[in-house]
């Protein structure tokens, strides 16, 4: 029986969550408040900064870009981490738990410690300033693997016996017992990949020398260098706002299964 907690010290816990969450999140109702409250003639609630800013240099371009790659690494990743986190699940083989930890160290060493390394493979590629350049170092992720694992050890065995019996193959468990039983996994690495690409800046920048390759973030970032927009923080908070609100609709939407899709694919006791 947990102990029970009294109304005040719940007040408290609540007004120091309610603190952590306003200082967290100002810098974000900063920009939106920026993005939407006009000034002058325009004064109240408007759109003008925004349309202003997605005028200003290429949106459509960089955003066109942001969702093929983002929208690629998905699905390579999704499929790599599928199939290996199946087999690593559910199949005994040599070198099985090297081929774990390999995954695992994907996701503790920083991408940029290979920066270089990356840089010079995908120059001698000749894949400088595309798309394909920018998502092949991500085309595998070591999260997709290691949740997707752990959400296929998560079956009990008989289900897939009982399928047997009935006469499927191995590759109709797969598609009846296990791959229905993996949502919360899916909607977790989704997030993760979803977020971490639509925000990376570095890898890009480094890799795209024109608009045709570069996302949304990096273009942000050209538009605050130039000159004749520099100092107009109305149209970069726009800018900032065309970055973030995805991202933050994402989350708005789906906010109580993104948690328990989280809860459920990362506790590993």
């Amino acid at each position: 029986m947990g102990v029970k907690r009294s109304p005040w010290r719940r007040g408290a816990e609540g007004g120091v969550l309610a603190l952590i969450a306003l200082i967290w999140g100002f810098p974000t109702l900063w920009v939106l408040y920026a993005t939407f409250a006009g000034t002058g003639t325009t004064a109240g609630f408007t759109f003008a900064n925004l349309i202003a800013a997605w005028n200003t240099a290429p949106f459509a371009e960089y955003t066109l870009n942001t969702i093929v790659i983002v929208g690629g690494l998905l699905l390579s990743q999704g499929i790599v981490g599928l199939v290996v986190g199946f087999i690593l699940a559910r199949y005994e083989f040599p070198g099985k738990s090297l081929i774990t930890a390999i995954f695992l160290l994907q996701i503790v060493v920083p991408v940029y410690a290979v920066l270089i390394q990356d840089y010079q493979i995908i120059q001698g590629l000749h894949l400088l300033n595309t798309r394909v350049g920018i998502m092949l170092p991500y085309a595998v992720s070591g999260i997709a693997v290691l949740a997707f694992r752990q959400a296929f050890r998560s079956v009990p065995r008989e289900l897939e016996e009982a399928a047997r019996l009935d006469g499927y193959d191995m590759l109709g468990v797969f598609r009846r017992v296990y791959l229905p039983r993996v949502g919360p996994a899916a909607v977790a690495f989704a997030v993760i990949t979803i977020t971490y690409h639509w925000t990376d800046f570095l890898w890009p920048l480094i890799v795209t020398s024109s608009d045709a390759a570069r996302p949304v973030v990096v273009g942000l970032a050209l538009l605050a260098e130039a000159s004749e927009s520099g100092l107009q923080w109305n149209l970069l908070a726009a800018g900032t706002a065309i970055v973030i609100i995805p991202v933050l609709v994402v989350f708005a939407i789906g906010t109580r299964r993104i948690l328990a899709s989280f809860a459920a694919t990362f506790d590993w006791h």
